[in-house]
């Protein structure tokens, strides 16, 4: 099966908030390039989410996994998210839609977190 991969982040007004997301696909594709990877956003960005499921849809991607990029959870993680994967289903029922796990208190945020209280320690 095909896979494809959203990153999906909330979306800013502010499109140098936006384009953080995008860099970050674009290394994570350096780092996998046999992968399929989008951009989408809940608000405010382009595109949005459904515009990158049909992206990776057009490339023959049977199963796509949204990964949240989302810190804790809140309502976008319980609400908004699971109902826009819900509508995409119900518009391409040929397609697996997964919802990856959010960051929130994984490991590896923490070490980001130490490692961002001791670059300011130096400051």
């Amino acid at each position: 099966m095909k896979e494809g991969i959203i990153l999906l982040g909330h979306g800013s007004r502010r499109e140098e908030a936006n384009q953080e997301i995008h860099q970050m696909a674009k290394n994570i594709q350096e780092r996998n390039p046999e992968g399929l990877y989008e951009v989408g956003f809940l608000s405010f960005g382009e595109p949005n989410i459904g515009d990158a499921a049909k992206r990776l849809i057009k490339k023959g991607v049977e199963k796509i996994i949204v990964m949240p990029m989302f810190l804790v959870t809140g309502n976008h993680i319980k609400r908004d998210i699971p109902s826009r994967l819900m509508m995409l289903k119900t518009t391409h029922p040929d397609v697996v839609f997964v919802l990856a796990k959010h960051f929130g208190p994984h490991p590896g945020i923490l070490d980001i977190v130490e490692d961002r209280i001791k670059e300011a320690q130096a400051l």
